[in-house]
C-alpha cells in the first residue's frame, strides 16, 4: 500500500511540474536517480553477494556501477 501511494504521489508531482520547465527537471531527475540507486544497493546487492561467488559478485557489482554511470551520462548530455 505504501509503495502504491508513493507511486501515485510521484505521478501527481510529475504532472504538476510538467509546465515548470527545466527547473522542475533539475529537481526531479536527481531524486529519481537516487531512488534507482537506493533500490539497486539496498535490495539487489545483498542478494547478489549471498547467492554467488566472489568473481560473479564482482562482475554484477561492476554492472550495477555501469548502470549508475549510464544514468549520469544520460543526465549530463540530455
Amino acid at each position: 500500500l505504501l509503495t502504491a501511494v508513493a507511486a501515485l504521489a510521484g505521478a501527481a508531482c510529475s504532472l504538476l511540474a510538467e509546465g515548470s520547465g527545466a527547473a522542475a527537471v533539475a529537481g526531479i531527475l536527481p531524486f529519481t536517480a537516487g531512488g534507482f540507486i537506493y533500490l539497486g544497493t539496498v535490495s539487489v546487492l545483498p542478494e547478489i553477494l549471498r547467492d554467488s561467488g566472489p568473481a560473479q559478485a564482482l562482475l554484477q557489482l561492476l554492472a550495477l556501477l555501469a548502470g549508475v554511470a549510464m544514468m549520469l551520462l544520460i543526465a549530463h548530455y540530455e
